[in-house]
């Protein structure tokens, strides 16, 4: 995989499609605003592999395949949340009845660390596996094959855990790096001027911003890695 073309193509994607596209990218930071949900609905349709970006349009059915996205996403984390109920829960419930004879336990709490361990890894996998699994869903419309682990794992296969894991890798560095610089930025700043809440707020608005370009890129990023697959077959 020529992980250069692929990060060019997402830039070239990114720009033409949303950057030099003002009332898109003004309709995306709506979507956003909606909970996120009609903004899952267009990733979709670029993970459907959409050329050149499309139009923010049909509402209706951006809200649908939000939806549709979000409780697949939402089925993915049962897993995770249900071991963070057994690894948290009796905590949570001692913090919340208050302290007394809950207090010895409070302080004297830690996490089974196997349990936690095994989480950490769970969320490593699923991660690893979503992003293909989303895309096989957003394809064939069909919840099933977004489960479907065989044809997932057959795909990931096609093209090569290997670069399948460091074009993962790749992606959350050039999103992550950014982002990270912003919040230093922004936290540095709070500090120097005594004024938390309004760099904090100020960071809120610029990363509604920038989250459409971020998110597209990511989107047509995977979209591209998941097309490699057909390319080696």
């Amino acid at each position: 995989m020529d992980f250069g073309t692929t990060i060019d193509d997402a830039l070239s994607y990114t720009k033409e499609g949303i950057f030099q596209h003002a009332d898109r990218w003004l309709k995306l930071i709506l979507a956003l605003i909606c909970l996120g949900i009609p903004f899952n609905g267009y990733v979709m349709r670029i993970y459907r592999g959409t050329e050149p970006a499309p139009d923010v349009d049909q509402w209706g059915s951006l809200f649908v395949d939000g939806l549709k996205l979000l409780v697949v996403g939402i089925v993915y984390s049962i897993p995770i949340i249900l071991l963070w109920i057994i690894i948290y829960g009796s905590f949570v419930l001692a913090a919340v009845s208050g302290a007394g004879t809950n207090y010895a336990m409070m302080t004297g709490w830690a996490p089974n660390l196997v349990l936690l361990l095994f989480m950490y890894i769970l969320e490593i996998v699923i991660g690893i596996i979503f992003p293909v699994a989303a895309i096989r869903f957003a394809r064939t419309g069909s919840f099933f094959e977004a489960f479907n682990f065989h044809e997932i794992f057959a795909t990931i296969g096609k093209i090569g855990w290997i670069n399948y894991i460091i074009a993962l890798i790749l992606v959350a560095l050039i999103i992550a790096i950014p982002v990270g610089i912003i919040l230093f930025i922004f936290l540095v700043a709070g500090f120097m001027m005594n004024a938390f809440i309004t760099a904090f707020l100020a960071m809120i608005v610029i990363l509604l911003i920038i989250a459409p370009l971020f998110s597209v890129f990511q989107a047509r990023y995977l979209t591209k890695v998941y097309d490699s697959a057909e390319i080696l077959e």
